[in-house]
């Protein structure tokens, strides 16, 4: 397994991105089947998982990462859904998740790496 590599604020960033992509094709996708129950961060955590798989394996970040993302998941599902359809606000939610997992995992690594 060797050692994990550094990671860039920039490679975040790009992560975002995809994240944010994969978020709005989930989403499309579910709204033209009509489909309000299926989980859209599925598909976005199995990005983040791969990408923490195969370069990056900052253990302690991704845990720290994981923790943050999911607990502004829940938060936000809870404050959205009622003044949003089910499916707009479980995505807002899953791109806040994203986003502070990718700053929390980021920093983390930075920091350790430091």
């Amino acid at each position: 397994m060797g050692e994990a590599r550094a990671v860039t604020w920039g490679e975040a960033g790009r992560m975002l991105v995809w994240c944010s992509v994969v978020c709005g094709a989930v989403w499309a996708v579910l709204a033209l089947l009509g489909e309000y129950q299926l989980p859209v961060a599925a598909p976005v955590v199995l990005l983040l998982v791969q990408w923490f798989w195969t370069r990056h394996r900052h253990w302690g970040a991704g845990v720290a990462a994981g923790f943050g993302g999911a607990a502004v998941v829940f938060l936000l599902v809870d404050a959205l859904r009622p003044h949003l359809d089910r499916l707009t606000a479980d995505t807002l939610a899953t791109e806040a998740g994203a986003t502070v997992a990718l700053a929390v995992f980021t920093g983390w690594a930075r920091l350790r790496r430091a």
